[in-house]
């Protein structure tokens, strides 16, 4: 009897704990990051931390490419929701020269290892380039010009499926709401930019939104496009992230801060809260070892509650 008590008692613990990991991965269908160092980030190719906390997706090396990815999937396709699909991103970004440029993506694998550098954005590569069963949808944000992809100048924004010719584009600009105006807005500056990628599922419209850092969100976006994401074929669980490389050109991709949601808007930044480009020298890559990197007390506190947890079910286990 004492037996089958235990074995209950080890089993409730166990479920709790399953069911604990669960709950966690669903509350990260939104998320905000003011740097990294907090980040569920999953890197690869020449991605890293820097420890300003910054993500630097590309170095000044060439021919480069570098992935970063939230660390679980977004549920994306639901038969049974009652709502349309619709989600909300928020994100800062900084390059530093136009070579190549990087892209917000949403895609049924984090495997790129098959992706091309230079005008391939460590997306895609010359045979599957354009393939309808890649199911990315991507937002590029591109500072060279591709003839081979229609690019219609060397900086510009640009919505892709499934390929590198984009279905929509435009000259990287913002409309100002003081001015009533739109300006144009340079890439490749250094100069952190944000921008703002919005679907509306009743309204089966995708929008994407510039501006410099300071400015507030402009009243119209730069592209909008109707668009039905059942022609991306989204599977149930999807990964979201960016992409970045460089080619005989090239430049620091930078991504200071992210906000994410797969239902309503996506929250606002702190921006007295995100790391500056400005204090990233070239050797912070080098000297960044995210092992013996001091955590914060958030991080800290997770930790010892995953110690504790884990601690007691070994205890439960060993009597």
């Amino acid at each position: 009897m004492a037996i089958t008590s235990k074995s209950i008692l080890v089993s409730i613990i166990t479920q709790l704990c399953f069911v604990s990991c669960v709950l966690s991965q669903e509350q990260e269908t939104e998320f905000l990051h003011h740097g990294f160092f907090e980040a569920n980030l999953l890197k690869f190719g020449s991605s890293k931390i820097l420890p300003s906390g910054i993500l630097e997706l590309t170095n000044t090396s060439r021919r480069q490419m570098g992935q970063a990815f939230h660390g679980f999937p977004i549920p994306f396709n639901n038969p049974n929701a009652s709502n349309p699909l619709s989600f909300s991103t928020s994100f800062v970004f900084s390059i530093d020269a136009p070579g190549h440029g990087l892209t917000f993506l949403i895609s049924p694998s984090m495997d790129f290892t098959r992706a091309m550098p230079s005008q391939f954005l460590g997306l895609f590569n010359t045979s599957n380039n354009g393939n309808s069963t890649n199911r990315i949808l991507a937002v590029e944000f591109d500072t060279v010009k591709s003839n081979e992809f229609l690019d219609i100048d060397g900086n510009h924004v640009g919505i892709d499926v499934n390929g590198l010719v984009s279905v929509e584009s435009a000259p990287a600009a913002f409309y100002s709401n003081r001015q009533d105006k739109n300006i144009s807005l340079k890439l490749s500056n250094k100069d952190p930019i944000r921008a703002w990628i919005e679907f509306n599922g009743d309204q089966m419209l995708l929008n994407v939104t510039l501006a410099p850092l300071e400015t507030s969100k402009p009243k119209f976006p730069l592209l909008s496009r109707k668009m039905n994401l059942s022609e991306v074929s989204f599977e149930k669980n999807m990964y979201v992230g960016f992409s970045a490389s460089t080619g005989n050109i090239t430049s620091n991709h930078y991504v200071l801060g992210w906000s994410f949601s797969r239902e309503g808007k996506a929250k606002e930044f702190d921006l007295s809260l995100l790391p500056s480009p400005s204090n990233t020298s070239p050797s912070d890559a080098d000297d960044f070892d995210p092992i013996s990197s001091p955590p914060s007390d958030s991080a800290t506190a997770k930790r010892t509650k995953m110690v504790i947890i884990c601690t007691f079910a070994i205890m439960v286990f060993m009597i």
